[in-house]
């Protein structure tokens, strides 16, 4: 009876596994075949679809920096231009320890010339599950070609343009320089950035996990930037550098500064201030060597103003030029305490003021002015105003109106205090009488991609300011203080030289008065006098040796840029022409 009930029992349990393994393998096929269903329908019918999702989450879009235009000298030589560097960057995956990473850059700091504060900055971005850091940008090719062999985990090298000036420290003031972004933070690659820097293009990265980079695709290209062509010789250019820098090293000045132009057209053919700086290394330099002193920085002009107060004489028909004042004291009592010659001069013609650079006499030629007409022929020189010329952060100077000058203005005005005025504002003026009484603004740029520039605001036409027969008159007297006056340092031989030596006290703004210590020196001239080609403009702030007049440390300085420059634009003598300097007593140079 057991036998007889046991074989049912086992057949049901034989028929209830059969049963549940048909279930499970029917579970099991069906599962394989959603798998597979699944599998056909993202690989074939979404699979568009879901490799862009992955794409875009996997994606950057990134511009592409165009390389910047070339900026040339007048004579088609290179100044600013592009050139391709590595740069270094670190890709680190989320399995490595912070530590690890920061093995690793210490390992390259010796090579990239990290110091420790630069590390440490790292530190944070390293501490990051993953991700990458630039660790050096735009470094030369030795060092790529070191870091390259080294062949560490996770280190990349990318090239990148960068901006390279061949010509070094020559006219860095006028050209400016560049950021890692290559925007232009100065001079001319800052005024004319948009000119220089072009349209970025765009593009698409396509990132791993770690943020690597592994496919690159260019959506917009890039358009190179405008080349331009400066009204600059950088041949004067090194000539006009090279001066300005002995002088201020052998005077022990503060700074100095010089323009070069041809006064007939306004261009300026040089422009140098000292100390300078390096463009190629700007972020080691002092950053106090990367002001421009030229058109930027404001002084007391001095002597050199009195070319506008006999322009004022003249034109107005105040004074004959023959005339005659009496300079024998060696002051003048004015309101506000005396102003003095530096020794009596006696009777002087209204030339010999000038020419002796006599404030006596001057004064007193100031006061037949009167305030309005001396007003009306320094803003009609210029003064005041920007030049116009193509660069950024150009001072206006300062020059009040005759409502607000007190009882000492007229004589302080007359011998060039209580204005303030830029090195190329006394060029300019200088150029007024270089052109028989016409001003023409400053310009520096020649060119844009092949073709004449015109600024954007338009610089202002020439216009006349005084007539022919006065600037006859004042070129005349300016040649009578190279040859018998206070600018005979500033002599050519063979050339008839027109200029005006200037000497001012620097005003102490916490003593609120005008140093007896400080001057500035300065001189303006050009040659030759009769058909000129040549106009310069040179101060030198705070000569700290012995001598410190216009006419001792800023006249010779004219002489030594002027009679090489000269040369090379092949104007010489005419034959049997002698144009000589008279000698003269030490210490008369003013």
């Amino acid at each position: 009876m057991n036998g007889c009930t046991a074989a049912p029992a086992e057949e049901d349990i034989r028929r209830t596994a059969r049963v549940r393994t048909r279930v499970i393998l029917a579970a099991m096929i069906l599962w394989a075949a959603a798998v597979v269903f699944r599998l056909i329908h993202l690989q074939i019918f979404t699979h568009q679809e879901a490799k862009g999702q992955i794409e875009f989450q996997n994606q950057a879009e990134a511009e592409i920096l165009p390389d910047r235009g070339i900026i040339r000298d007048r004579r088609g030589t290179i100044l600013a231009q592009m050139i391709a560097r590595q740069s270094v960057q670190y890709f680190f995956a989320e399995e490595t320890r912070p530590d690890e990473r920061l093995a690793l850059v210490r390992k390259l700091a010796p090579v990239l010339g990290l110091d420790e504060s630069r590390i440490a900055s790292f530190r944070d971005n390293l501490d990051r599950k993953r991700g990458s850091v630039w660790l050096k940008r735009k470094i030369d090719e030795e060092t790529a070609a070191r870091i390259e062999a080294l062949a560490l985990p996770g280190v990349k090298l990318y090239e990148e343009p960068l901006r390279f000036y061949p010509q070094g420290a020559l006219a860095s003031h006028v050209l400016g320089f560049v950021g890692i972004d290559n925007k232009g933070l100065g001079g001319i690659e800052y005024h004319l950035d948009e000119v220089l820097q072009g349209k970025p293009g765009k593009q698409i990265l396509y990132q791993d996990v770690a943020g690597r980079s592994y496919r690159i695709e260019q959506t917009v290209a890039p358009e190179v930037g405008r080349d331009i062509d400066l009204t600059l010789d950088v041949r004067i250019q090194y000539i006009a550098q090279r001066e300005i820098e002995k002088a201020v090293a052998a005077n022990r000045a503060s700074w100095g500064a010089v323009v070069v132009s041809d006064p007939a057209t306004g261009e300026i053919l040089a422009m140098a201030s000292a100390p300078s700086f390096d463009p190629n290394a700007y972020a080691k330099s002092d950053p106090s060597s990367h002001y421009e002193r030229t058109f930027r920085t404001l002084i007391d002009p001095g002597s050199t103003f009195k070319i506008v107060t006999a322009a004022a004489a003249l034109e107005h028909r105040k004074v004959a030029t023959f005339e005659t004042f009496d300079c024998s004291p060696k002051a003048v009592d004015v309101a506000g305490g005396p102003i003095r010659d530096h020794k009596p001069f006696g009777i002087l013609t209204f030339s010999g003021i000038i020419a002796q650079s006599s404030n006596v006499g001057t004064i007193q030629v100031g006061r037949r002015i009167g305030p309005e007409l001396l007003y009306r022929t320094i803003r009609d020189f210029g003064f005041g105003n920007k030049t116009g010329i193509e660069l950024s952060a150009e001072a206006s100077g300062v020059v009040h109106p005759p409502a607000v000058w007190s009882r000492r203005s007229i004589d302080s005005i007359s011998v060039g205090y209580e204005v303030s005025v830029t090195l190329l504002q006394l060029l300019q003026a200088v150029n007024i009488v270089a052109n028989r009484g016409v001003r023409v603004s400053p310009r520096i740029i020649k060119q844009v991609d092949g073709r004449p520039y015109t600024p954007p605001d338009q610089a202002a036409p020439p216009v006349r300011v005084i007539s022919v027969q006065t600037a006859e008159k004042l070129i005349d007297i300016l040649e009578r203080v190279v040859l018998e006056g206070t600018g005979t340092a500033a002599a050519l031989k063979g050339f008839a030289v027109a200029g005006k030596t200037g000497t001012s006290q620097i005003f102490d703004p916490v003593e609120k008065k005008y140093s007896l210590s400080r001057h500035t020196a300065s001189f303006v001239g050009f040659v030759p006098s009769g058909n000129p080609v040549l106009s310069i403009a040179i101060i030198l702030n705070e000569p700290r040796n012995d001598v410190y007049y216009g006419g001792q440390v800023a006249a010779p300085v004219f002489r030594a840029i002027a009679q090489p420059v000269l040369r090379l634009l092949g104007v010489f003598p005419a034959p049997g022409q002698t144009v000589l300097a008279q000698a003269r007593p030490e210490g008369r140079n003013r």
